[in-house]
């Protein structure tokens, strides 16, 4: 139990990991650990310095943990608690996505922040664990608008019966763009299953211009289906939006920065 605890102690650790032990924010790094340097992995962190994948993974992690809490007055750092530090600490010996490791740093730094702390709920950290980039990516839209429009793809019998072929059609604008642009439905799955969204599917928004792109992708991408089944395409309108969960997810989470708008296109 002491050996992540040399980790701080250590001097020579220390500078295997910051370097100039002056920089800003080492202390507060210090600080901020404190509580939790003896109940992770005692073995995790002197094995990660001893390899220099995992050296490199592990410094470039810490020195943005550093950067994030360098301008946190003293008197407002306070001891992570071990139920958030322990293991996005482990996490950060591997992690190097860049979209998954900045969501686990922004959390490890506001549980460090006597000012934002509160928002630092121990869930997150497996919420995250069960987050794809490509879902880190939508959250840091959600941030700024947290109401969205989606329709779901149907094709009609004339006896009023129908089958859902897409129940989740979305078009949204991501800071860059999703490396699976068809996952889209599932990802918006996958965040209602956390209890980060809820999806709304007959409930739409009265700003009818929401709707206009999606359904006219929707219509090229399935109406020769509708054609070739003589059925017809319908397209039901739905929206999704944060839960309140959600929201303090994203507060705790997602860091405020400009997002750029990019178009999402789909592989029709």
């Amino acid at each position: 139990m002491e050996m992540i605890s040399e980790v701080v102690k250590n001097k020579e650790l220390l500078t295997k990991i910051y370097g100039d032990l002056a920089q800003p924010g080492v202390q507060e790094v210090g600080k901020a650990l404190k509580t939790i340097l003896g109940l992770g992995n005692t073995i995790l962190w002197p094995v990660a310095l001893a390899n220099e994948k995992a050296k490199f993974t592990l410094q470039q992690n810490l020195n943005k943990y550093r950067e994030k809490i360098e301008d946190i007055p003293e008197d407002k750092v306070v001891e992570v608690t071990p139920e958030i530090g322990v293991p996005v600490l482990e996490k950060l010996t591997y992690v190097n996505n860049e979209e998954l490791r900045e969501l686990y740093l922004e959390l490890l730094s506001k549980a460090s922040n006597k000012d934002k702390v509160d928002a630092a709920h121990p869930s997150f950290v497996n919420i995250i664990n069960n987050l794809s980039p490509d879902e880190a990516l939508i959250l840091q839209l959600l941030r700024d608008e947290n109401t969205h429009p989606f329709i779901e793809v149907r094709l009609s019998q004339d006896s009023g019966g129908y089958s859902v072929i897409d129940p989740i059609f979305s078009v949204l604008k991501t800071p860059t763009p999703l490396t699976y642009k068809k996952n889209v439905g599932a990802y918006l799955s996958n965040l209602e299953g956390l209890g980060v969204i809820k999806l709304h599917p007959d409930n739409y928004l009265t700003n009818e211009k929401k709707y206009t792109e999606a359904e006219e992708l929707a219509k090229k991408k399935y109406g020769t289906l509708a054609s070739s089944s003589n059925r017809k395409l319908t397209l039901n309108r739905g929206h999704f939006n944060l839960t309140s969960f959600g929201s303090l997810f994203i507060k705790a989470c997602i860091p405020e920065r400009k997002v750029e708008e990019v178009r999402l296109t789909f592989s029709l």
